[in-house]
């Protein structure tokens, strides 16, 4: 297990128990009842590359990014949609994909959630051209670091209504001025593609809004890094377009479009967060329920204090309950995409979605916070993962729409289903 550095007053029998490879084997005896055969088969393939590979090579001093080309090189920057020969996909096995390598680092699964999955989807759904094939094949093997620009200083929940400007071009070429500012851009300070929206008309968005590939090196192009205490190894930041002209090439959606891709790609994000927030309630919950089972006072090992074992109970029954939801939004997602023209179906699963991310990154938050009290004052050191998987735990609670956007999604999506007995 990796520290920041800081002095070990953590047991040393304790320490030897509370590692990832511990932390698998009793997470897998809670998991594996949700799994098929072949689901089962690739999360253990998955751990032994964590636990081998990846792990050896994490140093809390340094950013996370240097870990990318070695997801990449296994096939794990996403399994969302099929790379190469990598098998299997699916938003199932992104999921696993998700909870493990939160587990292992959830700073480095925030950071390739954004690049893999929420940058290379609108590329994968609907790319078109060269030049965005090539910036999907660098994001999918980890060569190069994706972002998605949608927030800006004053449009936050109201993102639609944004204020970047996309101009067309009266030269006749179909390419576009990009102008405005960004921020919340995760990777962005690092990044190398930009997908990014902006509109012709801010009194139209939905109709005039587009979505384009921005590259770093495109003249015009700025990013600068925010403080964000809780990532210190995530780069988030302003990202800044200064009269940026943007080839008819890099045009993933034009005027109206980029609504549309927009909004189709939001229920892939919260789904994918979905499985973050798991990873880090199964990390906490599990990395406390190790030190509980070994740690002593007044002679008697912590677990058998109901004040201790019982709360660490509930906890695990939350995750076990959270998780079973997280696949079964999982699964709605597979169905979806098989069916996308049933728009009922699409709504209420955009619902389903946004409830589910809800309750699971708010459970994440809830259980590092609560485990830390329950462990002591160790658990608010870098002997053990709990602080920095409440550290995390913020961000996912925030990335994808806070938890009243998610909740304000649900209750629309429940007005909808009430109109049923008008």
């Amino acid at each position: 297990m990796f520290q920041f550095g800081g002095v070990n007053i953590l047991n040393e029998k304790i320490r030897e128990k509370i590692t990832s490879e511990n932390l698998f084997k009793i997470f897998n005896r809670f998991i594996i009842p949700y799994l098929s055969h072949n689901e089962r088969d690739f999360m253990l393939g998955l751990q032994k590359y964590c636990l081998e590979v990846v792990e050896p090579k994490i140093d809390p001093t340094r950013d996370v990014y240097y870990l990318f080309p070695i997801l990449g090189e296994a096939g794990y920057m996403q399994r969302l949609y099929p790379y190469q020969d990598f098998k299997p996909f699916g938003m199932r096995y992104e999921l696993i994909l998700a909870m493990c390598l939160s587990i292992i680092d959830p700073e480095l699964d925030l950071a390739r959630v954004v690049s893999g999955v929420l940058a290379m989807n609108p590329l994968y759904s609907h790319g078109k051209s060269d030049r965005e094939h090539k910036a999907l094949d660098d994001l999918m093997a980890g060569r190069k670091i994706g972002c998605i620009c949608i927030t800006e200083r004053e449009r936050g929940s109201d993102a639609v209504n944004m204020q970047t400007q996309a101009i067309e071009c009266e030269d006749g070429s179909g390419d576009v001025y990009f102008e405005g500012e960004k921020v919340f851009t995760t990777n962005g300070p690092v990044a190398d593609y930009f997908i990014t929206y902006g509109v012709t008309d801010e009194k139209n968005p939905r109709g005039t809004m587009y979505q384009v590939l921005l590259e770093r090196g495109f003249k015009g192009l700025e990013t600068k890094r925010l403080g964000i205490l809780s990532v210190p190894r995530v780069h988030i930041g302003q990202t800044l377009f200064k009269h940026i002209r943007v080839p008819k090439n890099n045009i993933i959606g034009f005027a109206g479009e980029g609504y549309t891709n927009l909004f189709k790609g939001l229920v892939a994000e919260r789904t994918t967060i979905i499985g973050s927030s798991l990873g880090i309630s199964w990390l906490s919950a599990i990395t406390g329920l190790i030190y509980a089972d070994l740690r002593k006072q007044f002679n008697k090992r912590l677990l058998e204090f109901q004040a201790v074992s019982f709360p660490i109970a509930k906890m695990l029954v939350d995750v076990m309950a959270a998780t079973d939801l997280g696949f079964q939004a999982a699964t709605e997602f597979e169905k979806i995409a098989r069916y996308p023209e049933k728009i009922d179906m699409v709504k209420y699963n955009a619902g389903f979605s946004s409830g589910t991310k809800y309750l699971a990154s708010n459970l994440a938050h809830r259980i590092s916070y609560e485990m830390q009290q329950l462990v002591g004052g160790v658990g608010y050191t870098d002997n053990l993962r709990i602080d920095k998987a409440l550290e995390v735990s913020k961000i996912q609670e925030i990335i994808g729409g806070s938890r009243n956007i998610q909740i304000l999604l649900v209750t629309q999506t429940i007005k909808s289903i009430l109109k049923l007995i008008e």
